[in-house]
C-alpha cells in the first residue's frame, strides 16, 4: 500500500492529481485544510491537504515531488498500547463461566434440538432467534421429524415471522450508504434500469463517492448506457444544489461513499451527507457474505441514518441464509432487494418474506438431518 500527500486548492483538483499519479484504483484517506505562506500567519492562503492511498502495483510512474510514506509506517506511529484491568479480566472470566454452564445445558437436550440448533447456526442465525425457534418448536411441536419432506413447511411458517420485506414504489430522492465493498454501486445500476426500463420513470443520478476513484467512472459509464444524466457532488453543499436541481425527476438515486463501521469520523461524514440530501427513502446495503456479529455492528453504527429499507447483496457469494432473519432482528427494518450477481440488471429481485422463508428452510432442512 501507497500513501501520498497532496496540497491543491480544492477537493476537485486533488481528484484530477490522484487519478493522473495513482490511477482510478486509488482511495482518499482524508482531507483537512492547511495555511501556508504569508509572514507569522499573516496572510497565509488556505490550501487542503488530501491524503491518497492506492496498492503498490497500481502505482504509476510520476515525476512529481511530493513524499511518499508506506501506510505500515503511519499505523505504527498512531498505534497506542491498551492494557486489560483486572475488572476486565474478572469479567471475561465470567461470561467464559456463563457460556461453559449454557453449553453444558444444551448438550443434554434431545437429539432433534441439538439437530436443529447445529442447522441453524449453519445459516449463520443469531442465537436468540435460534433460542426462539427451538423453544416454539418444543411447545408447538414437541418434536420434529428432519428426515420427513414436509418438515420444510413446518420450518417455512416458523421462519416467517422473523422475516420482514417491504418493496416501496420509489419516488423522490433514494439515498444508499452502506460499508465499503458491498456493491452499492451496482446495486444503484440494476434499480436505475429496473425504473427507466420497466417503470419508464425519468430517472437521474447523483455521486458522493469520490473517495473512490473508479466509483465515479462506473457509474458514469452505467448513466450513458441508460442514457439518464448524472451529476457529481464534492461537498455538501454541492450535494444540496444538485439535489435542487434535479427536482423535476420522479427518482434521484444518490450513491455514497462506502465507510466503515468501525471509523467514528467516517459515519459523521456520510451521516452531515444524509442530513443535506434529506432522502425520501434511505436504503443500507449490506453484503451477505458477512458474519452476523459484523453484520450486527453494521446495523447499530448505520442506525444513525435511519435507514428505511435495507439491501442485502452478494447472496451468490455465500451459502449462509441467515441474515434473511438477523437483519431485520437487529433493525426493525424490512429488506426491500437482494443481489444475487453482477449483472445488470439482471440480478437482483424483489424480496418477499414467504419465498426467502422456503429458501432458508431447504438449506436448514439439509443441515438438521442426522446423516448431514
Amino acid at each position: 500500500m501507497i500513501v501520498k500527500k497532496y496540497v491543491v486548492n480544492d477537493i476537485k483538483e486533488a481528484f484530477e492529481k490522484i487519478r493522473v499519479e495513482l490511477g482510478k484504483d486509488a482511495v482518499i484517506l482524508s482531507t483537512r485544510k492547511v495555511k501556508k505562506g504569508g509572514f507569522l500567519g499573516i496572510g497565509a492562503k488556505t490550501y487542503i491537504e488530501v491524503t491518497a492511498a492506492v496498492e503498490d502495483k497500481k502505482v504509476q510512474q510520476s515525476d512529481e515531488k511530493g513524499q511518499i510514506y508506506k501506510l505500515q509506517e503511519i499505523l505504527s506511529k498512531n498505534r497506542q498500547d491498551t492494557q486489560s484491568t483486572d475488572d476486565l479480566n474478572e469479567l471475561k472470566k465470567m461470561m467464559v463461566e456463563l457460556k461453559s454452564m449454557i453449553s453444558v445445558q444444551k448438550s443434554n437436550e434431545p437429539q432433534w434440538t441439538q439437530d436443529f440448533r447445529r442447522a441453524l447456526q449453519r445459516q449463520d442465525i443469531d442465537e436468540s432467534i435460534e433460542d426462539k425457534l427451538v423453544e416454539y418448536a418444543r411447545m408447538k411441536y414437541q418434536e420434529l421429524d428432519f428426515s420427513n419432506d414436509n418438515t420444510r413447511l413446518i420450518l417455512s411458517e416458523m421462519f416467517l415471522p422473523f422475516i420482514n420485506t417491504s418493496v416501496p414504489e420509489l419516488k423522490g430522492r433514494v439515498l444508499f450508504a452502506g460499508p465499503t465493498g458491498v456493491g452499492k454501486t451496482t446495486t444503484i445500476a440494476k434499480i436505475a434500469a429496473r425504473l427507466k426500463l420497466t417503470e419508464h420513470k425519468r430517472i437521474a443520478i447523483i455521486t458522493l463517492d469520490t473517495y473512490r476513484i473508479a466509483a465515479v467512472d462506473q457509474l458514469k459509464t452505467y448513466a450513458m448506457l441508460l442514457d439518464v444524466p448524472i451529476r457529481v457532488a464534492y461537498t455538501p453543499k454541492e450535494a444540496k444544489l444538485e439535489v435542487e436541481a434535479l427536482t423535476d425527476y420522479d427518482v434521484v438515486l444518490i450513491d455514497t461513499a462506502g465507510r466503515s463501521q468501525k471509523n467514528e469520523m467516517h459515519m459523521t461524514e456520510v451521516k452531515a451527507m444524509s442530513e443535506v440530501v434529506n432522502p425520501d427513502y434511505l436504503f443500507l446495503v449490506v453484503g451477505m457474505q458477512y458474519r452476523k456479529e459484523d453484520v450486527k455492528e453494521i446495523m447499530q453504527k448505520f442506525s444513525i441514518l435511519s435507514p428505511t429499507h435495507v439491501v442485502l447483496s452478494k447472496m451468490d457469494e455465500t451459502s449462509a441464509l441467515g441474515h434473511f432473519l438477523n437483519v431485520p432482528f437487529f433493525l426493525n427494518v424490512p429488506i426491500a432487494f437482494i443481489t444475487n450477481g453482477q449483472r445488470v440488471p439482471d440480478d437482483i429481485i424483489e424480496a418477499n418474506n414467504r419465498e426467502l422463508a422456503v429458501l432458508i428452510s431447504r438449506e436448514v432442512l439439509k443441515y438438521a438431518r442426522p446423516s448431514q
